[in-house]
């Protein structure tokens, strides 16, 4: 599984940098560092509301201070302008008075008798200078950096593009989730939207999810249509031994070319991927678990890849101890579905049985057992994945 992951990753090409607004750049990661243009604060600002008071306070003993317009731009020696917090401060201000100490009387302010700091201020330039980095290549935009982006006062920024995700689901009977109801004879469609959010997570912008049934022509004018916006077609379905030649044979016409055809693994043995021309297709089972398994193992380091990033990050293994034994594998690398607990690691498949999705909702590790494996016990490491 490694070998096949590997060369399916190291074969893909990053897609490059583009420059996008700041306002639909979430979820890009910086190809360069962004840089303030201003200095934040712009100017000495009050840290907490208060008074700016314009001469050095006295420890000890209270001082009184005339409390003068807001509008006032220099506080001359006892006089106090009322702050927010985050104001900017007028010129001569020696510090801000907390409110919780000011005592107010007929236009005056007075301490409340405790001693006074040279604080209360953040100056300027304090979070960071015009000209510094304020956040690295490499960054992940999310809520988080987009505030220090907008606060480093810049409209747009050089990102690494993020690669297009199709999903094209195949299947009779497949229908809208809310509409299987509605017949007896169909079914909801459980994988499209999901693998499309599972992309955004790993990096990818989502873009459509298409359900067809098993015609071939309609599935080739389907993939043929894709192409236009998509730099990854994930297929679902079809890639059962049956279906798996007919739906390469079906895309032989568009210049398919496989990169590998099945894996020996469980779940996921019928997974095919190849490439046409600069498009990459990752052929999925319709069996929920495996699909989402496999994407978890080969399409999440795919598109970190094509992203710019480094694809390793996908496949951080760690070992945890098992909190329950678990059987034997067959002669196949078993991947299952587990659940991180206080002090270890729960498996949930039940004798590796992968038709379940309902626990899928629970799961937060997949444990990777070896072809042959032996049972083991209670407090045996096996290896996790954050899943």
């Amino acid at each position: 599984m490694a070998e096949t992951s590997n060369g399916m990753v190291t074969a893909a090409v990053a897609l490059g940098v583009e420059v996008r607004p700041l306002a639909h750049a979430d979820g890009c990661s910086l190809a360069e560092p962004i840089r303030a243009r201003i200095d934040i604060p712009r100017r000495d600002a009050a840290a907490m509301d208060g008074y700016a008071l314009g001469a050095d306070p006295v420890l000890g003993a209270p001082l009184r201070w005339e409390i003068v317009d807001t509008s006032t731009t220099v506080l001359s020696g006892g006089k106090a302008m009322r702050v927010a917090t985050g104001a900017p401060l007028p010129g001569g201000a020696m510090c801000v008075l907390p409110i919780e100490r000011a005592i107010v009387t007929d236009g005056w302010v007075e301490s409340d008798g405790a001693a006074l700091e040279r604080s209360g201020i953040r100056a300027r330039g304090s979070d960071l200078r015009s000209g510094a980095i304020a956040l690295a290549a490499g960054c992940r935009i999310g809520p988080r950096a987009l505030v220090a982006a907008a606060a480093a006062d810049v409209a747009t920024v050089v990102v690494r593009r993020r690669p297009r995700v199709g999903v094209l689901v195949r299947g009779a009977g497949l229908v809208a989730p809310g509409d299987a109801a509605a017949s007896r004879d169909a079914t909801p469609d459980v994988l499209g939207q999901a693998l499309l959010s599972f992309a955004a997570v790993w990096g990818g912008r989502p873009g459509d999810s298409v359900r067809i049934g098993d015609d071939s022509d309609v599935f080739l004018t389907a993939v043929s249509a894709m192409r236009d916006r998509a730099d990854v077609i994930v297929l679902v379905g079809g890639a059962a031994h049956g279906a798996r030649d007919a739906t390469k044979d079906a895309l032989g016409p568009l210049g398919l070319k496989l990169g590998f055809d099945g894996l020996a693994i469980r779940p996921g043995r019928p997974t095919w991927y190849g490439r046409i021309g600069e498009t990459h297709l990752l052929a999925l089972p319709g069996n929920p678990t495996a699909a989402v398994t496999v994407a978890r193992l080969l399409l999440a380091p795919l598109l970190l890849r094509l992203a710019g990033e480094d694809p390793a990050a996908a496949l951080a293994w760690e070992p945890m101890p098992l909190l329950a034994p678990v059987v034997s594998t067959g002669a196949r690398e078993a991947f299952l579905c587990a659940t991180a607990e206080a002090g270890g690691v729960r498996v949930l498949d039940r004798g590796y049985d992968t038709a379940g999705q309902m626990m899928l909702a629970s799961a937060d590790r997949l444990v990777a057992r070896p072809a042959h494996g032996p049972a083991l016990p209670v407090g045996a490491s096996v290896p996790c994945l954050r899943f």
